[in-house]
């Protein structure tokens, strides 16, 4: 059973990158227990029939719409997730492979309000949302583009999700995520994409986007949220199956405890989609903290939600399974120092831990309402040193250099060495805005905060957009289908 054979995974994965692990073996098999045993006892509210009734067929109890789970039956669906999945880009080069050492950065989630400097914070709109896919589809570091990046505001509701997705498609070539707002949406995502991507069936084998579904804390699913699990997974389709429980609010004050609320979620979750289609690549999700008590209010840039990110990857290791976790995410209301610190932590844990798939990689500020342009090229930063840290050293001979050092001796200089001008440029991480000259260039060079920087680099990206064209006839067709829903 893959639960098992997890300490062989490890040690495999440990011979690309040593991860930074939180909890000992023993923790993790006390945490999985426990997890069980709330499954088993306490229960799951589904609400949704059609779930429900699958989940009795298949062995569970049921009293009303709290289902309870036999550990061997959630044990054995789980063991039928794959371990690793590729999402296919319009541009082959553009895979993104999930899962094993592989890791994803996908940008902001979510935001119903924007943040730049020349006008100040005020609702999105779907100029804003094209401009956030044309800013990923330009970034070296983010792997994604599409979902909701920000909410466009000026559009009905009934539309949003498919002029979302055509924008998604027609200004970006890479892979994307498709709409979750219950089976109807999921049914007109995959509508739309077959335009471009080919048949169901094709799709299955290679799909080109994914899915974030998310549980309702504590210990719940809505219909709207299950009817879009099953969708997806009677499409064959991937999906992030996602769970926030918040310690000392909709989960227990201990880390420990929210995080057993986190995991009998999404296990639950998991077995659900296993039931309706086995093999369904899912991706099992944890972006769960502490709150701010003195306020009463959710804290992403807590260090509590770092620890969780580092467990979620672990335990998605001991069950096999890809991970997912929150990034670059702040509580700041500004670009200020807060903000980089807190989303440095969070993006640099989510990469050492080993999480697959980082949502929320660039442009978060406020915990999860704003998308900021500015703190999107920050972000992307923080992104492309990250990318560096993970990328690891081949340790070689020639790489080690000794001929060179003997050759340069004690007292030597490596700077106007031809070694470095052949090498520097793919050995060192180059930033785009972060400011590495001296205190004179700097003044000579307008003294400019990198906010300003980061605001000039924004606009200056979009001055410079290419975009991707869709051969043919799909860019019409596409539009055609959008028009049609009403």
């Amino acid at each position: 059973m893959r639960i098992a054979d997890c300490g062989l995974r490890i040690e495999k994965l440990e011979f690309f990158m040593k991860y930074f692990e939180y909890f000992s073996p023993k923790d993790l098999q006390q945490i999985h227990a426990g997890t069980l045993q709330v499954l088993e006892t306490v229960g799951i509210d589904f609400y949704y029939e059609p779930a429900v009734d699958l989940l009795t067929k298949a062995g569970c109890k049921a009293d009303g719409r709290r289902v309870f789970f036999p550990p061997k039956l959630v044990e054995e669906h789980i063991a039928k997730a794959p371990s690793q999945f590729t999402l296919y880009a319009r541009d082959p080069a553009k895979n993104v492979t999930i899962g094993g050492n592989n890791i994803a950065y996908v940008p902001c989630y979510g935001a119903p309000v924007v943040h730049n400097l020349d006008e100040g914070r005020r609702d999105s709109t779907l100029n804003d949302y094209v401009n956030f896919v044309k800013l990923t589809h330009a970034s070296l570091y983010q792997d994604m583009a599409g979902g909701l990046m920000v909410e466009p505001n000026d559009i009905p509701v009934r539309r949003r999700g498919v002029e979302m997705l055509y924008a998604a498609i027609r200004y970006s070539d890479k892979p994307f995520m498709g709409g979750v707002l219950g089976a109807e949406a999921v049914h007109e995502s995959i509508e739309a994409a077959s335009i471009v991507f080919g048949s169901r069936a094709e799709m299955a084998q290679k799909p080109p986007f994914i899915g974030m579904l998310g549980s309702r804390s504590p210990l719940s699913y809505d219909d709207r949220m299950l009817s879009a699990m099953m969708a997806y997974a009677g499409a064959g389709l991937p999906q992030l199956i996602s769970a926030l429980s918040i310690a000392g609010a909709t989960g227990p004050v201990t880390m420990e405890g929210a995080l057993v609320i986190q995991l009998a979620e999404t296990l639950a979750g998991i077995t659900l989609v296993q039931l309706v289609r086995e093999g369904t690549p899912v991706v099992i999700g944890g972006q769960s903290t502490s709150a701010a008590m003195r306020y009463g209010t959710l804290s992403i840039g807590a260090p509590e939600m770092a620890i969780n990110t580092a467990a979620t990857a672990q335990l998605a290791r001991f069950y096999n399974i890809p991970s997912r976790s929150g990034g670059a995410v702040t509580d700041s209301k500004t670009c200020d120092s807060q903000a980089g610190s807190e989303s440095m932590m969070g993006q640099l844990m989510s990469t050492l831990s080993g999480i697959n798939f980082v949502l929320h990689s660039a442009g978060i500020l406020e915990t999860y309402m704003v998308a900021s342009y500015e703190k999107f090229i920050l972000d992307d930063e923080i992104c492309g040193t990250c990318k560096r840290i993970k990328s690891g050293e081949n340790v070689t001979a020639e790489r080690l250099a000794l001929e060179l050092i003997g050759d340069v001796g004690p007292g030597g200089e490596y700077l106007t060495n031809e070694h470095t001008f052949s090498n520097f440029r793919r050995e060192f991480y180059q930033p785009m805005i972060a400011e590495r000259s001296n205190y004179a260039t700097w003044q000579k060079n307008g003294a400019q905060r990198i906010e300003k920087k980061a605001n000039a680099k924004w606009k200056e990206i979009l001055a410079d957009y290419g975009e991707p064209v869709l051969p043919g006839d799909l860019e019409r067709d596409l539009r055609k289908f959008v028009d049609g829903i009403k």
